[in-house]
């Protein structure tokens, strides 16, 4: 079995904790800035179990990808991390296991550091003769969504390619 693990920092001209509010307790907004995901929502079926979580989990409709059904495995203000488990109907079943874990680190008062790291088990001879495209497209979309949430931190406005998708959108 191989392990799928990418991880992508960057840093972001704000200070932690407007950085850590739109992905910590702004956690159901992500489809108001976040490339990919047409819309997300509570999910109202899981109840929030973890102390201070903002929810138990959400569905993210992300297009010809599906929604995916995410939910909060770990969450903790004072360090500002989150951690939700995401599954959904058109991922490959080799794909197992699937996470990704987001932290906010202080540089100083006005810069800081933001992580998003990407796990999951690859399994069968799917995950071994796929592995490969799976962690160059995962890659890909982690480098985007850090890029997205920087914009949005910086600017208080949303990326040029999330424009372009949500003009996309209401052009059909």
């Amino acid at each position: 079995m191989k392990k799928l693990d990418i991880k992508e920092s960057i840093e972001i001209k704000t200070n932690a904790d407007k950085a850590w509010e739109i992905i910590g307790p702004n956690f159901l907004n992500i489809a108001d800035w976040g490339r990919g995901i047409n819309k997300s929502w509570n999910n109202d079926s899981i109840s929030t179990t973890i102390e201070g979580a903002p929810a138990g989990g959400r569905f993210c409709d992300l297009g010809k990808f599906g929604i995916a059904d995410e939910r909060v495995v770990h969450y903790s203000e004072g360090k500002k991390e989150i951690t939700w488990s995401a599954k959904s109907d058109k991922l490959p079943g080799f794909l197992v296991g699937l996470q990704n874990a987001l932290s906010v680190e202080a540089i100083n008062d006005s810069s800081c550091m933001v992580t998003t790291n990407i796990t999951a088990d690859l399994t069968g001879a799917g995950g071994f003769l796929l592995g490969g495209p799976i962690r160059k497209n995962f890659t890909k979309l982690l480098k985007g969504f850090v890029k997205d949430w920087k914009v949005y931190a910086e600017t208080n406005d949303i990326s040029e390619t999330k424009k372009r998708e949500i003009a996309k959108s209401a052009s059909k």
